[in-house]
């Protein structure tokens, strides 16, 4: 009888550990990639605040670099976001272009985005002011930047001077090769294989204790 009990429970334990290392993987892989993706296409469909409400904190983003929609009368849009068990991934691109007059009015717009991240909730509390990026070497045209690689998140603007275009793009675990957007990825593709850094910068986000947390815009529901 012990010799038995011994081997149900060896039996068990067994099962055990091959359920957790071999069969939970595959079920969260699975159940990650259930249900399609949000794909959404043409102008009309342009409204950043139907992302912002619908994926929330998954966009580790406010997607200030995103215009007003109603400034945007010319351009093309584009999105796929597709929430997984832990996350949402994707991108979302817009291209616009402007008269003259608008678009030096958005490149002001863009040069002067700036955000507050607080430490905690509640008055004085320390908080830091963060300012958009200006990057004029990594990617094909000079570029605002709000987020690169933070959380594998980014999210920029790109500015075509010649034809008063600007490319706003956010994109959510990047890939290289996809042709939606592989125009308008940084020069140098190796940087999107970067483990070293968790947060590069993120206008959302800021740490306080040298990189061991990040305090986000919206944690007091900002």
């Amino acid at each position: 009888m012990k010799k038995k009990n011994f081997l149900i429970v060896l039996f068990l334990v067994i099962g055990s550990l091959l359920f957790i290392y071999c069969i939970l993987p595959v079920l969260l892989v699975l159940l990650s990639n259930l249900g399609p993706a949000d794909n959404k296409r043409g102008l009309n469909n342009y409204n950043k605040d139907y992302y912002i409400d619908k994926y929330g904190g998954d966009l580790n983003s406010g997607l200030y670099i995103f215009p007003d929609r109603k400034i945007v009368k010319d351009g093309e849009f584009s999105s796929s976001m597709k929430t997984n068990l832990f996350d949402t991934d994707g991108y979302i691109i817009l291209k616009a272009k402007y008269s003259d007059k608008l678009y030096e009015d958005e490149i002001n717009r863009l040069k002067d985005i700036e955000l507050s991240v607080t430490l905690k909730c509640g008055p004085n509390s320390p908080s830091y002011t963060n300012k958009v990026m200006y990057d004029d070497k990594s990617y094909n045209y000079p570029a605002y930047i709000t987020i690169d690689n933070c959380f594998d998140t980014y999210e920029y603007a790109l500015l075509n001077e010649k034809d008063k275009e600007i490319y706003y793009i956010y994109l959510s675990y990047p890939k290289t090769t996809n042709k939606k957007y592989k125009e308008y990825l940084k020069k140098d593709k190796e940087e999107y294989y970067n483990l070293d850094s968790v947060c590069n910068y993120s206008l959302y986000n800021h740490t306080f204790d040298k990189g061991k947390s990040y305090s986000e815009f919206n944690d007091c529901g900002e």
